[in-house]
């Protein structure tokens, strides 16, 4: 069975992107708009891995973050942080990270990328 990704990305072009690339390494997909969306998803969607924009509307990906990281059941999924900012690191406090996290800077080379998601995926 495929492994599961949840693309958390504002940007159409990007989901866009994301989901092409993914799904032709195998992986099965599911979008979210923004970080209020993918909540209401989580549940349902019960992903292997998520990939996170920082800078939303309505619920930035720094607060989905957070919120993520507060429950037990979500705070072990791998996310990948995707972010044009280049200091996007200095949003998140490294002693309170919790669960898998790396971070990549937008754009991303594909190559690269996909060698992430399978590392923290474990493959």
């Amino acid at each position: 069975m495929p492994k599961k990704i949840l693309i958390i990305d504002d940007e159409e072009d990007m989901r866009i992107y994301l989901q092409t690339l993914l799904r032709k390494a195998g992986y099965e997909t599911e979008i979210a708009v923004n970080g209020r969306d993918a909540l209401s998803k989580l549940p349902d969607i019960n992903p292997d891995l998520i990939t996170l924009d920082i800078l939303m509307p309505q619920k930035s990906g720094l607060n989905f973050f957070q919120s993520i990281r507060g429950q037990n059941e979500s705070k072990v999924i791998p996310v990948i942080v995707l972010s044009g900012v280049t200091s996007h690191q200095e949003f998140f406090d490294k002693e309170k990270l919790e669960g898998p996290t790396i971070f990549v800077e937008k754009p991303i080379n594909a190559d690269d990328f996909l060698s992430r998601v399978k590392e923290m995926l474990g493959e």
